[in-house]
């Protein structure tokens, strides 16, 4: 697929926006055309590619991405992907099903002594590990537990490798979920961020108390909206969740106190992701997306600021505009030096890290969602340039990206179409060699995990398989 840049400024022509828009979007009904719900292979070629982007005529442009086909020659064609639905994870009851969007998230916890890949499934009523490979349930929330009144789960991430989970709820409260030790099969709640002592400590001092609208103060540790996102850092000792407060909140782990809360933005906060080096991206309605990084320690005698356990103060260091529209989604890839984000523009603008953190450099965008894209995900292949790309839309289908060598050009592998609602969810996950062998599977081609949501509550997953052929 070729990938070249169409994209609006945010100050730019909202009519020529959606003029490009349209053109777009017969592209990707001719690609969609070759794809079916349930099983089928999508050939990609350079004319196919073609079809799913455009230039932009603007001379505000980003310069073009090289097309896979003037990488690879003649093999542009052989890349061959294919798809199949594997299982549907339904609500509890019809009934409750409006009342019970999920929100899914992969993790490989084989690392930290467990058994592999995981995606966990979030739902008012309940929290619930999945092997990504068997889509069995190996950890379930008790029914003690059950946080229906606290709303719906906006988000939902992991933590310590998938042996812990954490979730945003539409009652401004994180909540946290530990698989217990007694009893493996069961997920316990450890805490409600933020905690009883935590603001029973913080509520003396006047100065804890902010105004967040008139004739009404709340302590400055407490989300005053929805939360709307939550990421974890890499050692998995920092927590960062966002809200449509406008805020962006830091706790530590595993003390769960709140250390830092910052106004992010000027409109409601999205989605928020955490960069292998601690790096932190948050999205908003505003249209941009901003880039948050820990405070150098201070040079000199000071001893405060020298201690080895004092927790990083975090500071904006750069703010990127490049959508037309709000945006509701943001990923981290190749090790923190790719950046997607995902808004009502229909596109993911694709942005790549110079030098720094605070030089995220936009060099193209994915087309092909008819409507907004409400989330996207980001995997790593076998190879360290091969990526897999996910994103869910508004248009109630998945479409799976695929990173070309040394990262020159994207292909579009997939649009799965099968959900009845906007997809509000999306995770990916590749399937290991070991897995593989315990399949007999004697491919040599990428398999991959896609597991998507929706709004009515179906939680879905796929199994993609990409392949060169000779």
């Amino acid at each position: 697929m070729r990938l070249l840049p169409r994209l609006c400024m945010a100050t730019g022509d909202n009519a020529a926006a959606a003029g490009e828009g349209d053109s777009s979007n017969s592209g990707s009904k001719q690609q969609a055309a070759a794809v079916s719900s349930s099983s089928s292979t999508v050939s990609t070629s350079s004319s196919a590619a073609a079809a799913a982007v455009s230039e932009a005529s603007s001379s505000m442009s980003l310069p073009s991405l090289p097309s896979l086909s003037d990488v690879t020659g003649s093999t542009s064609a052989s890349l061959a992907a294919s798809f199949a639905h594997v299982t549907t994870l339904c609500p509890l009851s019809t009934a409750a099903a409006a009342a019970s969007a999920a929100a899914v998230a992969a993790a490989d916890y084989s690392v930290h002594g467990g058994g592999g890949l995981v995606v966990v499934v979030a739902r008012p009523a309940a929290v619930v590990l999945h092997d990504v490979f068997t889509m069995e349930a190996t950890s379930t929330s008790d029914m003690a537990d059950d946080t229906s009144a606290a709303g719906s789960v906006k988000c939902v991430a992991h933590l310590h490798g998938g042996k812990a989970a954490v979730t945003g709820h539409q009652d401004g409260r994180l909540r946290l979920w530990r698989v217990s030790s007694r009893a493996p099969d069961r997920l316990r709640l450890a805490a409600a961020l933020p905690t009883v002592s935590d603001r029973l400590r913080r509520f003396p001092v006047p100065s804890n108390h902010v105004t967040v609208r008139r004739h009404h103060r709340r302590l400055w540790i407490e989300h005053a909206d929805a939360v709307s996102g939550v990421a974890a850092s890499a050692d998995g000792r920092l927590l960062f969740s966002v809200s449509w407060d406008k805020t962006l909140k830091l706790w530590a782990v595993p003390s769960l106190r709140c250390l830092q809360s910052l106004p992010a933005h000027d409109d409601a906060v999205n989605a928020v992701a955490v960069a292998h080096d601690g790096t932190v991206y948050t999205a908003s309605a505003d249209r941009r997306v901003r880039v948050w990084a820990p405070r150098a320690p201070a040079a000199g005698p000071d001893r405060a600021s020298r201690r080895p356990g004092k927790k990083p103060a975090y500071h904006l260091v750069a703010t990127l505009s490049r959508h037309a529209a709000a945006v509701n989604a943001v990923a981290v890839g190749c090790g923190g030096q790719v950046l997607y984000s995902g808004g009502n523009d229909r596109c993911v603008v694709v942005w790549e890290r110079e030098d720094s953190a605070s030089h995220m450099v936009a060099v193209g965008a994915l087309r092909g969602h008819r409507r907004a894209v409400l989330s996207v995900a980001c995997a790593a292949g076998d190879a360290a340039d091969g990526a897999l790309v996910v994103s869910g839309a508004a248009d109630q289908t998945v479409r799976a990206w695929r990173r070309g060598a040394d990262g020159r050009g994207y292909y579009c592998v997939a649009v799965i179409d099968g959900h009845g609602s906007a997809v509000r969810s999306v995770a990916a996950a590749l399937v290991t060699a070991q897995k593989k062998r315990r399949a007999d599977d004697d491919g040599g081609d990428e398999e991959w995990r896609v597991c998507s949501a929706s709004f009515d509550g179906e939680v879905r997953l796929w199994s993609l398989r990409v392949a060169a052929a000779s």
